[in-house]
């Protein structure tokens, strides 16, 4: 139960809440059964001095059910019953219950409209999309004539599958345009292409605006917000809070405006997803990372309180991690601005953003003093939900539970500060005392400024993670800004709605156990971490023990590799101590594109080694392993996933390359009702029914394609970038191991690492969904078979060089390796290959290598 009165209610002793959160469940359960219990019957059995707090929390409730049974109560119906109640308070108790009445009707209109759909001509369809704003007359009148008579559409379907497929329509324009209700796709300069979210005051939209082509999140206030004047004035301070305020780690506000009656807001359109979303797919973060996302936001706090900002409501789900890994802080808007004395003269009394109806913040990252009246919020409210914030980040779970709101707010007033260094994360005893300054009860034992906090931080990075690098994963790197032609084939993963109020789920412990055990494998392996190579120093191998590459490889001072086979915890250590030797990183990252249209490619550094080249099913004779031995005497980078759609289409952007599905006649390969088949429609830019996102492998490539990618790439950065050998494919997906898969015998593991015929449901997934190889490879198996550089000969590994092998000096064909989402486990092996025509497309896609160049 959220309590209706924060100001008295907030303020009594703890067990009294409890009771009167008991008695006011109660309650409204009753209401739920349909009934009208008598609120006087209640207050029989309470004290005179508490009965005054307790009509507070029952008369809203009772109200709101009125409203939503039809009912239209009056204010002097309760002030005739209780006269001693404030006339004002149920006046604005009534006020805000119509209103929130009004906004659930307006919304079961509103769904109910979406579902009806109208009856339009084909031209009255054309009319509507150029009206709306989507194309000119001109453009959609050029793009029909383009097609042959026998291929024009005729049906509004027709078109708009055209029109989607083109890049011209959105499926959201597409549902509106076709619907009954009255929204519009044009607000201001902004034409608006989908929802992305939505809270308590209205809804947010990814839209462009029309001459400047700049894609940004607009915020439209709810339509019944209109006729709810302090909801309005809400409103326009958060706008011109937002105004203020321009920070690297702060969400930019662009514009503002009011169009028909509509009050919009234009902000920063941020392609990422939130701290919440990224815990809750990846698992806790290192210590090193979350406290490094958490120096991020105090930047962006510090400078917010400077100029007399506060946030309110600092939480893992308002800051967002953008596809360059930075931070930056959402809802600034929502803030309290803090007023000047010369303000209060002028203005008489101070701006309020809350009422009693109204529980400003979140109640998991609340400080207690803003839980008891949240009008006693200030900057030190902010750094006590920042060390909340960084306890969810290490843990994936709120730092105190409950299951009431009242059990969780007492428990932020008096249950004792955690120990992070007992939570047995590796955490520094040093920063106990950080943490507990954060999150002390009361503010004046809190840091005093967000500055302070942030000395202390450094501080202690530099002491105790001086070495360490950070890098947070990168999302779909959709494009900020869009061309005129191709705006809306930019896909958006629609985000979940934030309410104004969220109580933050908890994880169950198998849950934690499973996010600990993805991190493990998929978070943060982007650094060098020379200190973290320190920490696990006493598990590495005993270098006298093991034979060394380094006199047969020519390279010196190198890491040693661990006698084959060797275990996944052997091959990371390996890598590492191997990228430390070279000062080199074991993850690097390589921007292409421009500012726009930004994509990251991802290399993992390969150490140089031995593996035996054969299919381990197959009997050997005595000495047969020495045979079959293969060396690779040089490190390489490998591209750390297959080439994704987005990487692909910076390249095609840039060079206006054609594809071989593109110019042959027999096309790529699309999906048609569940299942794939080759059509001249079908290219990597358009596989059918399958929404192509920009993390996904690139498809309908083939080997030719794959080689022309490779050939810009080193044009482009002076480095030498081409498809792996045969040879150094199966080195770096076995990591040392030599069993049928770098897992293991069983297959039944298989799942977890691969997207296969068991669990893909016939399509291809988005790269990095499954946990990576002990080197760190993402899909190494299934989802997308992969092209390698040598020439296809079935048994020529019998008979290859045994260093550095690159494949038969000529053939017809090119190795394929990995298998993809139609294969069975038997299929996906570390040894499975195929053979490929240079010039079909297939099922294709590739990874990469980078060559090193050594002293």
């Amino acid at each position: 139960m959220n309590s209706r009165n924060e100001t008295d209610f907030e303020q009594l002793p703890s067990d009294l809440m409890l009771k009167i959160n008991q008695l006011c469940d109660q309650f409204e359960s009753e209401l739920k059964q349909e009934n009208l219990p008598s609120i006087s019957a209640y207050l029989d059995d309470v004290a005179v001095e508490y009965r005054d707090v307790i009509l507070k929390e029952l008369i809203p409730l009772e109200v709101e059910h009125r409203f939503e049974q039809g009912e239209q109560p009056d204010s002097s119906e309760y002030l005739k019953q209780f006269p001693a109640l404030d006339q004002d308070w149920v006046l604005t108790v009534i006020r805000n219950a119509r209103a929130d009445s009004n906004t659930v009707s307006a919304n079961k209109k509103h769904n109910t409209d979406q579902n009806k759909t109208r009856e339009l001509s084909f031209e009255e369809y054309l009319s509507e999309l150029t009206e709306s704003g989507i194309i000119s007359k001109h453009d959609l009148n050029d793009l029909i004539q383009k097609f042959d008579k026998s291929k024009k559409p005729k049906t509004i379907i027709d078109l708009s599958e055209l029109l989607i497929q083109q890049g011209k329509l959105t499926k959201y324009q597409a549902r509106v345009l076709s619907s009954a209700e009255d929204h519009p796709l044009l607000i201001g300069d902004y034409l608006i292409l989908e929802p992305i979210g939505s809270g308590g005051m209205g809804t947010v939209y990814k839209a462009i605006h029309q001459r400047m082509k700049r894609v940004v999140a607009l915020k439209v206030i709810r339509a019944d917000m209109n006729q709810v004047p302090d909801r309005l004035k809400r409103f326009e301070r958060e706008v011109q809070t937002a105004a203020r305020l321009s920070h690297p780690h702060i969400v930019t506000a662009y514009d503002a405006g009011e169009e028909n009656g509509v009050h919009y807001l234009i902000c920063e359109y941020i392609d990422g997803e939130s701290l919440t979303e990224l815990v809750r797919g990846s698992g806790p973060l290192d210590f090193s990372d979350a406290l490094n996302c958490i120096l991020q936001v105090a930047q962006g706090l510090e400078y917010a309180h400077g100029q007399g900002v506060i946030h309110r409501d600092i939480k893992p789900a308002n800051i967002l991690v953008d596809d360059q890994g930075d931070l930056k802080i959402l809802d600034m808007g929502l803030a309290r601005l803090q007023q000047s004395s010369e303000d209060l003269l002028a203005n008489g009394s101070q701006t309020e953003l809350t009422t009693s109806q109204f529980f400003m913040g979140t109640i998991d990252y609340m400080a207690p003093e803003q839980a008891r009246n949240t009008k006693l919020a200030d900057h030190r409210s902010d750094i006590y939900s920042l060390g909340c914030t960084l306890y969810f980040l290490l843990t994936a779970k709120p730092v105190y539970e409950g299951e009431t709101t009242v059990e969780r707010i007492l428990a932020h007033k008096e249950q004792p500060i955690p120990c992070l260094s007992g939570l047995g994360l590796q955490i520094p005893t040093e920063f106990d005392t950080i943490f507990a300054k954060m999150l002390a009860k009361e503010p004046n034992d809190r840091y005093n400024t967000v500055t302070e906090l942030i000395a202390d931080l450094k501080e202690f990075s530099s002491k105790y993670l001086q070495d360490q690098t950070f890098t947070l994963p990168v999302v779909d790197g959709k494009s900020n800004t869009v061309s005129a032609n191709n705006w809306a084939s930019t896909p958006t993963e629609i985000q979940s709605a934030v309410s104004d109020l969220t109580v933050l789920g908890t994880a169950t412990s198998q849950e934690n156990q499973n996010q600990n055990k993805a991190k493990e494998k998929v978070l943060f392996w982007g650094s060098i971490a020379s200190a973290a190579v320190i920490l696990i120093g006493i598990f590495f191998w005993n270098r006298s023990n093991q034979s060394s590459l380094s006199s047969e490889s020519g390279l010196s001072n190198t890491g040693t590799p661990p006698a084959s086979p060797f275990s996944p915890a052997e091959a990371k250590q390996y890598q590492q101590e191997y990228a430390k030797k070279l000062k080199l990183p074991v993850i690097k990252h390589v921007s292409l594109g421009d500012q726009g249209k930004k994509q990251q490619l991802e290399l993992t550094l390969i150490p140089p080694g031995k593996f035996t080249m054969r299919n381990p099913s197959q009997s050997l004779t005595a000495g047969a392993e020495d045979a079959y031995l293969v060396k690779l005497t040089k490190p390489y980078y490998m591209s750390t996933t297959e080439i994704t759609t987005g990487l692909y289409r910076v390249f095609v952007d840039e060079t206006k390359y054609q594809t071989d599905a593109e110019r042959s006649s027999s096309g790529g390969y699309g999906m048609e009702g569940g299942g794939w088949r080759q059509s001249s429609d079908y290219s990597w830019k358009y596989v059918g029914e399958l929404e192509i996102k920009d993390q996904m492998p690139v498809l309908s490539i083939s080997w030719n394609d794959a080689v022309a990618f490779c050939k810009w790439l080193s044009d482009k950065t002076g480095d030498r970038y081409r498809l792996p050998t045969e040879a150094e494919w199966e080195y770096a997906c076995r990591a040392g191991t030599q069993s049928d898969w770098f897992f293991g015998t069983d297959p039944g593991e298989l799942e977890t690492y691969a997207w296969f015929r068991n669990n893909s449901e016939n399509r291809i997934h988005p790269v990095k969904q499954k946990l990576p190889n002990p080197f760190g490879l993402y899909d190494i198996y299934g989802n997308e078979w992969e092209w390698c550089q040598d020439f296809y000969r079935e048994d020529y590994f019998t008979e290859s060089t045994r260093e550095d092998p690159t494949g038969p000096e000529q053939g017809s064909g090119r190795v394929r390796r990995g298998g993809g989402f139609g294969q069975t486990s038997d299929q996906l092996t570390s040894y499975a290959r195929e053979n490929g025509i240079p010039e079909a497309p297939l099922h294709g896609s590739f990874r990469i290598v980078r060559e090193l160049k050594l002293d």
